[in-house]
């Protein structure tokens, strides 16, 4: 399958999760940080069990790989991005907190690559680039009219 399939797949899983998650913050009236949890220990459960045959992969990469995933993806996405993204569900509009949230995300991940992975950004990146500083721009602006 392509990437941009799995692309598409994944932000529509996040609109409908942030959805849910909102709604259910909402009425537990749950802090951030403990709906963060819940998200976690549900993730945990069922990943244990479908990366049950893979985890023999652990044993041969080497500390680097692992140390890497665990603070990009456990530390700063998983835990401080999820808490941050629950404060702002749990008071905003679902509509403007994923605007901005997944408009700059883009943006970020463009000019991180750029700068540390040595990735090209081509003119219609750039193009891509702005819309989406505006459309994040433009939600935030006029959020009250």
């Amino acid at each position: 399958m392509r990437p941009e399939f799995w692309a598409v797949l994944t932000a529509l899983c996040w609109a409908v999760g942030s959805l849910l998650e909102k709604r259910g913050v909402q009425l537990g009236d749950f802090a951030p940080v403990m709906g963060t949890t819940i998200r976690t220990v549900t993730s945990v459960l069922l990943l244990s069990v479908i990366s049950y045959p893979f985890w023999g992969q652990t044993k041969t990469v080497g500390i680097k790989p692992i140390l890497l995933i665990a603070i990009g993806g456990g530390l700063i996405t998983g835990c401080l991005g999820i808490v941050f993204l629950y404060s702002a569900l749990k008071t905003g509009q679902l509509s403007i907190v994923l605007t901005i949230a997944f408009c700059l995300t883009p943006v970020v991940g463009a000019l991180l690559g750029y700068l540390f992975l040595d990735e090209r950004l081509k003119l219609v990146q750039f193009l891509g680039i702005t819309l989406c500083i505006a459309g994040a721009a433009l939600v935030t602006l006029f959020k009250n009219h």
